[in-house]
């Protein structure tokens, strides 16, 4: 009963989300103008930067499924990225990731609390690293950024955070049912990972890496519309969006990814509604690979699920990690 209540709150916000862009984008004749007098060479690098930062999140997933035993092939890693994606952009509350998790569980056999430990650590490193950026991104930009203080103390409390949760000891839970056994494993997953400096050294890089791509992206998009905004802006916005991902309601955070990047846009004085215009072409620019790709990928997946999973042994096991990064079967 939950779980529907959930689904048709998230309906009835993306209805009415998706009515506030229409009517805003009708309201601003101008808005519609600028989209009307894009390049067209511009759009083009911008889908191919969508492409490759959709390629950089199959890097994780093929970093830390071997980190944990498991390698994947190029159609696996680089697929379930796309179909992630698609499956995040047309359900609510991350059900991409939730169909990511059941395919390496049928697949593979890794199981959802060694899944849960990869994404959690995923998220910790990357929010810390997008917190440091953004401070060195905003002292590039100077004193005069409007905002700038703001802007400074919420990415020095990110990469505090972040910091924190990451080096503080957490001890074994006690109790004997099975999800507390489960939390077990996560803690003891992150416990042997952030111990992995050269897995973490290679997270960090893919994570600069998404950066770059992702705030190149914003800055073509900002000049694509016609304005001059420095890169440095464009990357401050581009990484204050993506902490909209911990407000997930609607698919694809539609309204909610297009707020946080029209409320950057105008602490950093370039504007709500260029900002906004951003946000859509960044959305738009990334669903077009995915909605090439993504059914394609999605038949070269589910034959991988027929054709059963290789390397288990046995019914009853299941992945666990170890220090080695080994996989073995779990008793």
């Amino acid at each position: 009963m939950a779980s529907l209540n959930n689904r048709y709150l998230s309906i009835a916000v993306l209805i009415f989300i998706a009515a506030g862009l229409a009517v805003f984008l009708f309201s601003e004749k101008s808005l519609l103008l600028l989209l009307m007098q894009m390049d067209l060479t511009l759009v083009v690098a911008l889908v191919v930067l969508r492409f490759l930062f959709i390629a950089t999140n199959g890097l994780f997933l093929k970093t830390y499924s071997e980190r944990f035993g498991i390698p994947l092939s190029i159609k696996e890693w680089l697929g379930l990225s796309v179909v992630t994606t698609m499956g995040n952009s047309v359900t609510p509350f991350s059900g991409g990731l939730m169909a990511r998790a059941a395919y390496l569980k049928q697949r593979h056999g890794f199981s959802y609390a060694d899944f849960t430990t990869s994404l959690a650590a995923n998220y910790l490193v990357n929010f810390w690293v997008i917190g440091l950026t953004g401070i060195v991104a905003l002292l590039f930009l100077g004193t005069s950024t409007p905002g700038m203080w703001l802007l400074l103390l919420f990415f020095a409390a990110a990469t505090a955070v972040a910091s924190i949760l990451a080096i503080v000891p957490v001890g074994e839970l006690r109790g004997k049912s099975p999800w507390i056994r489960n939390l077990n494993r996560v803690l003891t997953g992150w416990t042997l990972i952030r111990k992995d400096r050269r897995f973490l050294e290679k997270l960090v890089l893919y994570v600069f890496v998404n950066i770059a791509l992702n705030g190149l992206s914003f800055y073509l998009a900002y000049v694509a519309l016609g304005s001059n905004v420095t890169f440095m802006a464009a990357l401050v916005v581009s990484l204050l969006t993506a902490f909209s991902i911990l407000i997930n309601l609607t698919p694809g955070n539609l309204g909610v990814q297009e707020a946080v990047t029209s409320l950057s846009s105008v602490l950093l004085g370039l504007g709500a509604g260029l900002g906004f215009l951003v946000a859509l072409i960044i959305r738009a620019a990334g669903l077009l690979p995915v909605l090439v790709l993504g059914p394609l990928f999605s038949y070269i997946l589910t034959k991988e699920l027929a054709a059963g999973r290789p390397g288990i042994t046995g019914t009853k096991g299941r992945v666990r990690m170890t220090d080695t990064g080994d996989r073995a079967d779990g008793r």
